[in-house]
């Protein structure tokens, strides 16, 4: 490799510190999580309290913190250590401003604006990379990650019911007794460790705890146990609200990834557990085509029939960028908050009645979510080369990524010695490929039946007919 290209390159990525996640918009999840949580709750407090940490949070504002700024449940629900927080803005009341910011403006402009990715990315250092490793926001890989995670949500949740106040233990002490027996049972049977390693324990205020442990659980309060499922389900919300931007519908975001990875397998790369700046700008690519303001028309398995569209225009009306609040008559709207009240209301009703009412087999916010009508007749290798054809070439339609993953992804042909038009050019020649790889991925993984029970049949058979 040339030296000084190398040189170019590695002072370029230094500098492009703001690269966008591809996902709803921080404000938009939160509007979501905020008039379901509103609709639904009857019986909590209006914001969650951290486990740890002395703050409180709206429901939309987890939802926008979780995946995008925060890489796990325990992450989230759980206090920066010491030694971190507050470093470079590094902590949750500043994303908290940044989240409110927009939401604000989505209430009061006309046009959508809020923090931008840079003041993210200083206030959470890990957004960036979320943006290259973001498998679980794109179709399919969202829909695993939310029945993993409200699995997980309601198994606490569970907990939650059977853990006893200090009222209760004198009101009913046998019930009480009986129940933590078999909570003990549940929690011992769990794969997750018994104590807290030691160095985390004697340095509680640099090193907090990172992981959940049984002890942890067993110790837990019926009413911190019920913030931990909440905590659980809008992580899983996230990727459930997800599924309701357009640019996520189809996107083969792995198969994207292993198509960079074969292309350049001679080349001198730095590997990644996951993704690259090269997949995350072709991704990028085929999530704003999809995502244009005519949007997709998608149908769910009830049966409803709307448009979608894709990040910073989930309130905009429809085939304009002017925004509109306006829940009643907008789909693009209410189908989510439809959804994320489904998937509380499975919460709620565990915390309160116990075992019996955990779903045994679909969970009824899949049941919200959208697939195309009829892709046959606009795929996305045919939307892809209409792009091309429209604006003449392929330099003009890679205009459609943002200059910073123009930039990146140009800068990483340097470093390969490929022609960054060559390149595109065999992409687009691999699409249906790739969407054929990704509906032999969901065929096979599909038939786990912990997937399988969970996701209502029409979804399940559009998504094998992905195109």
């Amino acid at each position: 490799m040339n030296f000084f290209r190398f040189c170019f390159t590695f002072v370029l990525a230094l500098n492009l510190i703001s690269i966008e996640v591809l996902a709803l918009d921080a404000g938009e999840h939160a509007i979501i999580g905020n008039v379901a949580y509103q609709q639904t709750n009857k019986n909590y407090p209006p914001e969650i309290k951290n486990l740890e940490a002395d703050i409180s949070f709206t429901y939309g504002q987890l939802i926008a913190m979780s995946g995008d700024m925060y890489v796990s449940v325990e992450e989230l629900s759980l206090d920066d250590p010491g030694v971190l927080n507050g470093f470079f803005n590094r902590n949750r009341n500043s994303l908290k401003k940044c989240i409110n910011k927009e939401i604000e403006a989505i209430k009061t402009s006309q046009y959508y604006h809020g923090c931008d990715d840079l003041e993210f990315a200083k206030k959470k250092l890990q957004y960036v990379t979320l943006a290259h490793d973001n498998y679980e926001h794109f179709a399919w890989h969202n829909l695993k990650s939310y029945i993993e995670l409200h699995s997980k949500a309601l198994w606490y949740a569970h907990l939650a019911h059977l853990k006893c106040t200090k009222n209760q233990n004198k009101e009913t002490p046998q019930l009480c007794h009986d129940n933590k027996v078999k909570l003990t049972q549940m929690v011992e049977n769990s794969d997750y460790r018994k104590k807290q390693k030691s160095k985390y324990r004697r340095f509680p205020k640099l090193f907090p705890r990172k992981r959940f442990t049984q002890k942890y659980f067993l110790d837990m309060p019926k009413e911190k146990m019920i913030r931990l499922s909440l905590f659980t389900n809008a992580y899983a919300d996230h990727y459930l609200t997800d599924a309701f931007s357009a640019g996520h519908l189809r996107v083969p975001r792995s198969q994207i990834d292993s198509f960079v990875e074969n292309y350049e397998k001679n080349a001198s790369k730095r590997k990644r557990e996951k993704g690259s700046s090269v997949s995350g700008a072709l991704t990028q690519y085929l999530h704003n085509l999809d995502g244009s303001l005519t949007g997709i028309e998608v149908i769910n398995s009830l049966g409803d029939e709307f448009v979608i569209r894709s990040d910073k225009q989930l309130f905009s009306r429809i085939n304009s960028r002017e925004l509109s609040g306006i829940l009643e008559t907008n789909t693009q709207i209410s189908q989510p908050v439809l959804a994320t009240k489904a998937s509380l209301n499975e919460i709620f009703s565990v915390i309160e009645n116990g075992e019996g009412v955990i779903p045994k087999g679909l969970y009824s916010a899949l049941e919200y979510v959208p697939f195309t009508k009829n892709d046959s007749k606009d795929t996305l290798s045919q939307r892809v080369n209409h792009h091309i054809e429209k604006h003449g070439s392929i330099k003009q339609a890679i205009k459609s990524m943002s200059s910073e993953m123009q930039l990146v992804y140009r800068s990483s042909m340097l470093v390969n010695d490929i022609s960054y038009k060559t390149y595109f050019n065999q992409f687009v020649t691999n699409i249906p490929v790739m969407m054929q790889e990704l509906r032999q991925q969901i065929k096979h993984e599909s038939q786990d039946e912990k997937l399988n029970k969970r996701i209502p049949p029409k979804l399940l058979m559009a998504l094998l007919k992905l195109n």
